[in-house]
C-alpha cells in the first residue's frame, strides 16, 4: 500500500466524518433548547421560553423531583439537594 493511497483514504474518511457532523448540527432542534440554559444539578435559567420552564432531577429508585415553573428571566430551583440523582435538566412547556 502506498503512502498516496493511505493519504487519499484518510482524506475521504475525514470528509465523510465532517459531513456527518455538519448534518447533525444542521438538523438539531434548536427552538426549545435555546430558550433555557445554565443548567446545574440544583437549578436552571429560563431565558426566553414563553410558556415557562422548570428544572428536574431524576432520582434512582424514586419519583423525579421538579422545581417550580418559571417565566422568562426566572430561575427554577430544587427545594433540596437530593441524594442519588442520576440525571438532571430543564423542561419547557
Amino acid at each position: 500500500m502506498s503512502i498516496k493511497n493511505v493519504l487519499l483514504g484518510a482524506t475521504v474518511l475525514g470528509t465523510v466524518v465532517a459531513g456527518g457532523v455538519a448534518l447533525d448540527s444542521a438538523t438539531a432542534p434548536d427552538a426549545k433548547a435555546a430558550c433555557y440554559g445554565s443548567v446545574t444539578l440544583l437549578k436552571g435559567k429560563n431565558y426566553s421560553c414563553s410558556n415557562g420552564a422548570r428544572h428536574w432531577n431524576a432520582i434512582k429508585n424514586a419519583p423525579s423531583k421538579y422545581g417550580l415553573w418559571v417565566g422568562r428571566g426566572g430561575t427554577s430551583k430544587q427545594s433540596l439537594c437530593w441524594a442519588n440523582v442520576v440525571s438532571y435538566g430543564m423542561t419547557a412547556r
